[in-house]
C-alpha cells in the first residue's frame, strides 16, 4: 500500500513548513533581540511580503486537504490519528488568524517585494492595534503548535512508527 502523500501535497506542506518557520522565527527575534531598527524594518518587509504571496498557496493548501484524502497510516492507532487529525485542523485555524489578522493590522500599503502593492484595509487604529494584539497572540500559538507537531514526529519516530517518511 502506499502510504505517501502526494507531491503536491508534500510540496504545500514543505513550502508552508519554510514559510511559517521563518516568519516566525524572524518575527520573535525582532520582537525579542534585535534592538536594531534597520533589522526590524528589513524583517518587516521580507515578512510582510512572504506571509502576502504566501496567502494564495495557503488558501490552495486548504481547499487540497478538504478534497484530496489521505494516505492511510499503518503505523498510528486511531486514537493517535484522530489527534493528529485534530492538530492539523488547528494548525490550519491558527495559521488562518495569524493571516487574517496579519492583514488587518496593517495601517499602510502592503509592498510585496517591491513589485506591488496592495491597499489597506483598515483605516481605524483601535481596529489595527486589536489586530496587531490578534496576531501577535496568535503567532504565538501557532509557534506552540509548530513545536508540539514536529514534537510528536520525533516522538513517533524513536519509537519505531515511521511516519516522517510519508511526506517525505
Amino acid at each position: 500500500m502506499n502510504n505517501r502523500y502526494s507531491p503536491g501535497a508534500r510540496f504545500l506542506h514543505w513550502s508552508s513548513a519554510a514559510v511559517i518557520i521563518w516568519a516566525n522565527a524572524s518575527g520573535f527575534y525582532v520582537a525579542f533581540l534585535s534592538e536594531s531598527l534597520a533589522s526590524k524594518q528589513w524583517v518587516a518587509f521580507i515578512n510582510v511580503s512572504l506571509t502576502t504571496l504566501f496567502i494564495p498557496l495557503f488558501l490552495f493548501r486548504c481547499f487540497h486537504s478538504l478534497h484530496y484524502k489521505k494516505p492511510e497510516s499503518e503505523d498510528l492507532n486511531r486514537w493517535n490519528q484522530w489527534l493528529a487529525s485534530q492538530m492539523h485542523r488547528m494548525l490550519y485555524i491558527i495559521t488562518s488568524l495569524v493571516l487574517i489578522s496579519g492583514v488587518l493590522m496593517m495601517e499602510r500599503d502592503i509592498n510585496v517585494f517591491n513589485l506591488f502593492s496592495l491597499p489597506y484595509v483598515i483605516e481605524n487604529r483601535d481596529v489595527t492595534g486589536l489586530m496587531n494584539q490578534v496576531h501577535k497572540y496568535s503567532c504565538m500559538l501557532l509557534s506552540l503548535m509548530v513545536l508540539m507537531h514536529v514534537s510528536a514526529v520525533i516522538k513517533h519516530e524513536l519509537t519505531g512508527k515511521r511516519i516522517l517518511r510519508r511526506m517525505v
